[in-house]
């Protein structure tokens, strides 16, 4: 059973004085409870994160959604955007924790499962628990395999274990999937750069460059 929906705003709320945060304001008020008004505090949240950048507001908003939602996709995205606040703050083991709950709900929205895998396997790695980040890379590409994110956080697992040819791989097949998403080259060349005797021992290192060589050409 959902808490009701009369539940207080946290303290701090209003306060940017805008027109934008009254009418929000005013949309979870009138909202008449359930859902409607679950979906006023997102608004809320958003407003507060990312034009206020107020994001200390937008975590007790949060928490506020998790107690007051009896859906737990929702309440799943709650913990996500709440830990993506946290490892923005590199709060890595706070933010896992998150991801954590989030995964615990089952999600049945591949997206929210996969970045809720993906992200705890960024803070994992982070952390220097490789084999634990390894796992949940895993899973997320299981979950899509068509999706860069994963590959690279699983790249910086093996990376980190010593698995250089794994590591190449992994970054290799995220460029593979999205060359335009520098971060995997960026880790690729670096692991060249000082290990260069890579190039001749892996010749596929140079088909996973191809896709970057296009992107630079135009």
């Amino acid at each position: 059973m959902s808490a009701s929906p009369t539940m207080t705003l946290p303290p701090g709320i209003p306060a940017t004085n805008t027109e934008t945060e009254q009418e929000i304001l005013g949309a979870v008020e009138e909202a008449a409870g359930g859902q409607e008004r679950v979906k006023a505090l997102w608004q809320l949240v958003f407003f507060y994160q990312e034009q206020a950048n107020r994001s200390d507001l937008a975590v007790p908003l949060l928490e506020l959604i998790i107690r007051e939602s009896d859906d737990p996709e929702n309440t799943a995205i709650a913990y996500y955007t709440l830990g993506h606040i946290e490892q923005t703050s590199e709060k890595w083991a706070e933010a896992l924790l998150h991801y954590e709950k989030g995964l615990s709900l089952s999600p049945r929205h591949l997206a929210t499962t996969y970045f809720l895998y993906n992200n705890a396997g960024c803070c994992l790695n982070s952390l220097g628990l490789y084999e634990s980040a390894k796992r949940y890379c895993r899973r997320a590409i299981e979950v899509n395999a068509k999706a860069p994110n994963a590959f690279k956080n699983l790249g910086v697992s093996l990376y980190g274990q010593g698995n250089l040819k794994g590591a190449a791989w992994c970054w290799g097949k995220a460029i593979k999937v999205n060359p335009s998403d520098p971060r995997a080259a960026e880790l690729l060349d670096q692991l060249l750069a000082k290990h260069p005797a890579l190039k001749s021992e892996c010749p596929w290192i140079h088909r996973a460059l191809k896709p970057l060589r296009k992107t630079s050409r135009g």
